[in-house]
């Protein structure tokens, strides 16, 4: 197979992976949206009829820190796939049989900065794996404030509910 053939197609392939990898977020992005929803309205509509409705929404918290756990997971291994596939080209383009053709892969080095031995800067340059990876925390920041709220509020209606049944209140 001609190199430069083979370089498309693996241009291609990355940028297949790096469609897929926002395929995925976008699906994360909605589940985690709809938990906190479905959270809210529980909370909303339930929260007030008794002490135990209260866990009701627990188990969604615990699912919503699950499946943002996972969400961050696979961005991490995507961000792994798709450096090797990037690292793979610019090898290609140092091949003879690219020598005449623009190394797109190190011209972006300007925007994605390397060090002496070529691996990039951590905190520098474009990286939007880096600022992918933050959504997931934030969702997990919201599930356990929920959580310890719902907990917090439980466990202020026992004790009220205790001292009411002992006529201290």
């Amino acid at each position: 197979m001609d190199k430069f053939e083979e370089y498309k197609l693996f241009v291609e392939d990355s940028a297949r992976f790096t469609e897929r990898r926002q395929t995925i977020s976008n699906t994360y992005t909605t589940v985690n949206s709809l938990l906190l929803a479905a959270i809210g309205l529980l909370i909303k509509d339930l929260g007030g009829r008794g002490i135990w409705t209260l866990l009701l929404p627990l188990p969604l918290v615990v699912a919503g820190i699950a499946v943002s756990l996972w969400w961050r997971q696979l961005i991490h291994k995507y961000k792994a796939l798709v450096g090797l596939r990037i690292e793979t080209l610019r090898e290609m383009e140092e091949l003879p049989e690219m020598a005449k053709s623009v190394k797109m892969y190190h011209v972006e080095d300007k925007l994605y900065p390397r060090d002496a031995e070529g691996k990039m800067v951590p905190g520098e340059g474009l990286n939007f794996s880096d600022l992918e990876v933050r959504l997931p925390w934030l969702f997990l920041v919201l599930y356990g404030l929920f959580g310890i709220g719902l907990l917090m509020i439980l466990a202020v209606r026992i004790v009220l509910a205790v001292l009411t049944a002992i006529g201290m209140l």
